[in-house]
């Protein structure tokens, strides 16, 4: 056997052999037919372009001339009909583009085994804007009316400014930053609301893409119950030490407020439950007295809850004005006609109390002595005169009463005006409001312009209206 094999002859027989079976296993599978896949062709409408690698913190895509391609595919059947529209990705590549208009290629993503035809269009054009960031307040409105009677008070938002990021050209545009909270039927304050915000353009429309930093703010509102602003009037405890008067006193506010139901609000005109105590004072000059406020009974709350007096104080001085006219009168019976007949002058003179500097500036015309009538019968009568006195001025000898006797007569007829004295008949000066202070214009009350601190006094008779 190796004789055969070591035999040159046998070798070539043998090689000869294994070359016609080749040839013949090569030729018998060329002439076996094999089925041929079919290749077809798909259109896609509407595919999106993907834009990407654009740095956002620096630039926007302010533009794009298209942002849909149509294209054509093709491949096998089979592969077509088994690929998904959201496989076809069309892409823009703006890693490289530059600020301004420029014209750039897409790239088609199609899934593997099809090839792309055609695509249309094969560019787009596009504008690359850098992005500018500028600082707005921020605006918060309400929706809605809270409960019935209640009122809103000051928007707190936090933080009250945010930063808005947008193309330079729309950046320009942007009037205001806003958000909106809902307070409808609220009855109290809300506290820390989170309000999502919108940037405005001036015409008031939203500004689409706007970068906004904070995107929301947290907001306190403020809803309070009704109240009233109304004035102060000063009220006196103790007493000052002998031979002081007051020149001056001033608090350092005229007004507060008090809150409370519309029904206890409407009856209150004026805030006096405020107790300076004078026994403070020690000695001449000026000094600050703390005073605490409390709300009336029915009443909420007032504000503020407290305030300073600065009061001035200085030596006694008086002074005697003369002439003081008697005024009648009358608001119960028009049928009644009154005459004073003693003090035969219809006036009286008065020796007053007072800082020097308020004294010297006082006349007849600053002070009232009135005689009221209403309730008197026909007949001769002696009635206690009402004294009014500006603020801090008082009579020496307030102890004892003024009286006037006044001579009453029943008159059916209309009453006629005299005219030498300006009075109808029943004695109202026709140019004098009656009981009303003729400087002042305040009716059974001193006091200064401001009209800011009644004239109540420390202490005295009943019969005088000032303040020592």
């Amino acid at each position: 056997m190796n004789k055969w094999i070591n035999n040159n002859n046998f070798a070539k027989i043998l090689a000869l052999a294994v070359s016609v079976l080749l040839w013949s296993m090569v030729h018998w599978n060329n002439d076996t037919p094999t089925p041929t896949a079919k290749i077809d062709t798909r259109i896609i409408e509407n595919v999106k372009v993907q834009p990407y690698g654009l740095d956002e913190k620096k630039y926007i895509l302010s533009a794009m001339d298209t942002d849909r391609v149509r294209i054509e595919i093709k491949g096998k059947k089979t592969d077509l009909l088994s690929a998904f529209s959201g496989e076809y990705k069309i892409k823009l590549d703006l890693s490289n583009a530059k600020v301004g208009t420029s014209t750039l290629p897409l790239s088609v993503d199609i899934p593997k085994g099809l090839e792309i035809v055609n695509i249309q269009p094969s560019t787009v054009t596009v504008n690359i804007e850098e992005r500018n960031t500028a600082t707005f307040p921020v605006t918060i409105v309400t929706k809605g009316a809270p409960a019935e009677g209640y009122q809103i008070g000051k928007i707190t938002p936090q933080p009250a400014t945010v930063k808005v990021t947008l193309p330079e050209s729309e950046l320009r545009e942007v009037s205001k930053v806003q958000g909106t909270v809902t307070i409808d039927g609220e009855d109290g304050s809300v506290k820390e609301k989170r309000i999502k915000l919108t940037a405005y353009d001036k015409k008031g429309q939203e500004i689409e893409g706007a970068v906004l930093d904070p995107s929301t703010v947290t907001a306190d509102v403020m809803i309070s119950p009704p109240f009233k602003e109304i004035p102060i009037e000063l009220q006196y405890t103790g007493k000052l030490p002998e031979g002081l008067v007051i020149s001056k006193a001033q608090p350092n506010v005229t007004k507060v407020k008090l809150y409370g139901s519309q029904e206890e609000l409407a009856g209150v005109k004026s805030y006096t439950n405020i107790s300076v105590d004078l026994s403070q004072i020690t000695q001449a000059g000026t000094i600050v007295l703390p005073v605490d406020l409390t709300a009336p009974s029915g009443f909420e709350k007032i504000e503020p809850s407290s305030l300073q007096v600065e009061i001035t104080t200085v030596s006694n001085s008086q002074r005697v004005i003369n002439d003081i006219p008697i005024t009648i009168k009358n608001d119960d019976n028009s049928n009644l006609q009154a005459k004073i007949t003693n003090p035969a002058s219809q006036t009286m003179s008065l020796t007053l109390n007072g800082a020097p500097g308020l004294l010297n500036s006082l006349t007849k015309d600053d002070i009232q002595l009135i005689a009221s009538v209403g309730n008197l019968k026909p007949g001769t009568h002696e009635v206690t005169l009402q004294v009014v006195l500006p603020r801090y001025i008082s009579r020496v000898d307030q102890g004892s009463p003024l009286t006037a006797t006044i001579e009453i007569k029943d008159n059916s007829t209309p009453a006629t005006t005299d005219p030498e004295t300006g009075t109808d008949g029943i004695g109202k000066d026709k140019n004098q409001n009656q009981g009303t202070h003729p400087g002042t214009g305040t009716e059974d009350q001193g006091g200064e312009p401001d009209g800011t601190v009644d004239n109540q006094e420390p202490s005295g008779d009943s019969g005088d209206t000032g303040t020592n």
